[in-house]
């Protein structure tokens, strides 16, 4: 298996945004499909977003609807690992699953659907376990904190939130 390296910023912006996902769909059950689609207009496409990780890391061409990968959670040791030596990675398969996540979405969000269903929570838990046991390992707990607060889809106005232009890496384009 092949390991990216990773820079801190990237990976800050990647939480940043599953996080992002995740509970704008939570939020999603209770109100409108569409309301939930028109707030993502205003928000930084998946489909971008995974072009950036494929160009950045010069991922391979994939078929997505048919790459199976099963994230196993990092370790203690892989989570001591990059604070102590300043080196982020993730393996090549990991970086693929984490685009497979945002298509998903990608296709659910622009689907005609009419209201949340079981396979939109299957995606949203599969978003949430990523996050919380491959990309939450490698941050340090002053950032996770502030990701925890991320800007998102039905939000309450009376909490401090974190907007994700904040963690846009300065090379995305």
């Amino acid at each position: 298996m092949k390991n990216i390296q990773i820079n801190y910023s990237q990976l800050l912006f990647l939480y940043a945004y599953l996080r992002l996902i995740n509970l704008s769909l939570d939020r999603s059950r209770w109100t409108t499909w569409d309301e939930l689609q028109n707030y993502f207009k205003d928000i930084l496409s998946p489909h971008l977003v995974a072009q950036y990780l494929i160009n950045s890391f010069n991922l391979p061409s994939t078929d997505f609807n048919n790459f199976n990968y099963t994230p196993q959670e990092k370790s203690l040791l892989n989570k001591l690992k990059p604070i102590v030596s300043k080196t982020f990675s993730l393996k090549q398969e990991e970086v693929l699953y984490y685009c497979k996540l945002i298509f998903q979405f990608d296709e659910v969000l622009h689907s005609d659907i009419q209201k949340y269903h079981i396979e939109i929570e299957k995606l949203r838990v599969d978003i949430a376990l990523y996050n919380m046991n491959i990309l939450g390992k490698m941050i340090l707990w002053n950032d996770l904190e502030r990701l925890m607060k991320i800007e998102h889809f039905w939000q309450s106005e009376k909490i401090d939130i974190s907007k994700l232009e904040e963690f846009i890496p300065k090379d995305f384009k």
